[in-house]
């Protein structure tokens, strides 16, 4: 009994065309580990950045409340007089 098989022809410039494929996939998975590689440290500086972003926003609402408070108390004494009217903030 005869085995009847299939046979294929892969000639050397389908090889390479393969070769050159795996080449740019290796190309393009090299590229974005080398970028992973910096990013626990870009993390990190952007927590930095946030903290202070933070920090920097407490402060201002603090200053801004502090104001609006010194403003608030200072109307609340000032007496004001038009002509013969006399404005009081109490």
């Amino acid at each position: 009994m005869a085995e009847e098989g299939t046979s294929v022809r892969i000639t050397n410039v389908q090889v390479y065309e393969k070769l050159m494929e795996v080449n740019e996939n290796q190309i393009e998975m090299f590229a974005e580990l080398r970028g992973l590689k910096y990013l626990p440290e870009k993390v990190a500086n952007m927590e930095t950045r946030l903290a202070k972003v933070k920090l920097i926003a407490r402060l201002v609402y603090g200053v801004y409340g502090a104001t609006l408070g010194a403003v608030a108390v200072g109307f609340k004494v000032t007496t004001f007089t038009a002509g013969t009217d006399t404005i009081s903030f109490a």
